[in-house]
């Protein structure tokens, strides 16, 4: 890692690189989203540690929120800009959304979507939660998502091929 931005220059640089404010403001503070859209203290706890990861060689990392143990970042340097999902101890990369901010919105919502559906989720909560995300798309996932559970299932099956195809259907890929 070439440099973690600090803390007080990181809402402002994810802002330049795209993030909305709304998302930004809100990362921590989603009850909805609390276990998913932590604030970024274990990242700067953690990540100095961690610097010889080689999905962090020669990028300037700035944290977008933490998950538990789990991460996503802007990374950049002179000639690469993306956002990636990785896990600590494992330096790898889990998902890689380019600089697609609206890709890395699908998966929140996805999942929450997934992980909610039981608890009888209407399209007005999940609408409300995509807005504190900034995420314009959310009214037209749900109805993506809210099909017969054999079809829902089903596709869950193939499900990076799925969400290409939602991400097509959204208009965001």
């Amino acid at each position: 890692m070439k440099k973690l931005i600090p803390i007080e220059e990181r809402e402002s640089e994810l802002i330049r690189f795209g993030a909305n404010k709304d998302f930004v403001d809100n990362i921590g503070k989603i009850d909805e989203l609390k276990y998913r859209i932590e604030n970024v203290d274990g990242a700067y706890f953690y990540f100095p540690t961690i610097s010889n990861y080689k999905i962090l060689n020669g990028l300037n990392i700035i944290p977008i929120y933490d998950e538990g143990e789990s991460f996503r970042v802007f990374g950049y340097n002179d000639s690469i800009q993306k956002i990636f999902h990785f896990e600590l101890e494992n330096d790898e990369v889990y998902d890689d959304y380019g600089t697609n901010w609206n890709l890395l919105f699908l998966d929140i919502m996805f999942e929450y979507f997934n992980d909610d559906i039981e608890d009888e989720l209407d399209i007005t909560k999940f609408k409300e939660v995509g807005g504190k995300l900034g995420f314009e798309k959310s009214e037209i996932l749900y109805k993506l998502l809210d099909i017969p559970v054999d079809e829902y299932n089903e596709k869950y099956n193939g499900l990076e091929k799925w969400k290409k195809e939602l991400a097509k259907k959204l208009k965001i890929l």
